[in-house]
């Protein structure tokens, strides 16, 4: 068994969906259970919006508890643009399993997400010149790792890493003193180092079925606007909160996916609401609509509104089922009733077209 440690559902959905697209079973847990039989088992701490000493507390707990299913290899995982307690949680998890370094590559070449010396860039933009210089809870006001990370000496290296082989050459370099820290392309490039023999997915066959009747929800005020004209233009119904979404407009969306049109709900402005408090929101809407009428699919975007809607449900446990397109997992609750596979990616990446109607 592989374990890895995330700080937002996302973070753990999004490895989860790395290793099924290798041909490996994988699990996202909200709570460390002992009972499932995958072979890599992803956890989310919920810890990236908490204090950094509260933050390492619970990772400690929880690792502690992870520990006793003794895992072939951890990893954590961490925002790709180190938003969080990226080093108060690395190096919780790396007292708990014994690791005396910290290897730390949070590049994704695969998204034009690369650093070279020392700065981070995304597209060729530094990274305090993007929409993430504006982020909420975490605005990027630097472009310096360094910065970012609040690191300057120490056992801890943070790599440079420009394209696929640079992250693959800092995988073959990690050792069993050394904890692995870093986003999706990192994991990826372990677990081909470590499971050579397992079957690769091609992700770029597999579509999404077009007759699924869908509600998207987003959590990003920033994403909203692609969203909702995207939406629009393809004929299906858009609701915003908290304008679009009192009593009344409940019932239409029950209308539009009681009809098979589906619905894209989601923040339209925040009306001086805390992050949290918007996604909670989003969360009983989504639950209430789910106890009020079936669907087949609930894609959810982003960390904070994927843990609304899945702690709303009570879900514990998620099965991986499908990895659709990198980036979008999909999954069920280990343990049934009935439900609409969850589709879940990270709010920093747009939607593939494959969730969309052709």
């Amino acid at each position: 068994m592989i374990v890895v440690f995330a700080d937002d559902l996302s973070g753990a959905a999004e490895c989860a969906g790395a290793a099924v697209s290798r041909g490996l079973s994988a699990e996202v847990q909200t709570v460390v259970s002992s009972e499932s039989a995958a072979d890599v088992v992803c956890i989310d701490t919920d810890s990236r919006s908490l204090p950094a000493e509260e933050a390492a507390d619970r990772i400690v707990s929880m690792a502690t508890e992870a520990a006793a299913l003794r895992p072939a290899w951890v990893f954590k995982k961490c925002d790709s643009v180190l938003r969080g307690n990226v080093l108060a949680e690395s190096c919780a998890v790396a007292s708990v399993f014994g690791r005396a370094s910290l290897l730390v590559v949070p590049a994704n070449p695969s998204r034009g997400r690369v650093i070279l010396d020392g700065i981070y860039r995304i597209d060729g933009r530094p990274l305090h010149e993007t929409v993430f210089a504006h982020d909420p809870e975490h605005p990027r006001h630097s472009s310096l790792v360094a910065d970012l990370l609040g690191v300057s000496e120490g056992d801890v290296s943070v790599a440079d890493a420009t394209s696929p082989a640079d992250v693959a050459r800092h995988a073959a370099a990690v050792d069993g003193r050394t904890l692995p820290v870093g986003a999706a392309d990192f994991f990826a490039a372990l677990l081909a180092r470590s499971c050579p023999a397992a079957t690769q997915h091609d992700l770029s066959t597999e579509r999404l079925a077009d007759t699924a009747t869908s509600l998207l929800v987003c959590g990003s005020a920033a994403s909203w606007q692609r969203r909702r004209e995207t939406a629009l233009a393809l004929g299906i119904p858009v609701f915003g909160m908290p304008d679009d979404f009192d009593a009344a407009e409940y019932g239409n969306v029950l209308d539009a996916l009681g009809r098979g049109d589906g619905a894209v709900i989601g923040i339209a402005r925040s009306a001086g609401l805390a992050p949290a408090a918007l996604a909670k929101g989003l969360g009983l809407a989504v639950s209430g609509i789910l106890s009020a009428t079936r669907i087949d699919r609930l894609l959810l975007e982003g960390g904070a509104t994927a843990a609304a809607v899945v702690g709303a449900q009570g879900w514990t446990r998620l099965r991986v089922v499908t990895a659709p397109t990198t980036g979008v997992t999909g999954m069920v609750p280990a343990t049934p009733p009935e439900c609409p596979t969850v589709l879940i990616k990270p709010g920093s990446y747009d939607w593939p077209e494959a969730i969309w109607p052709a």
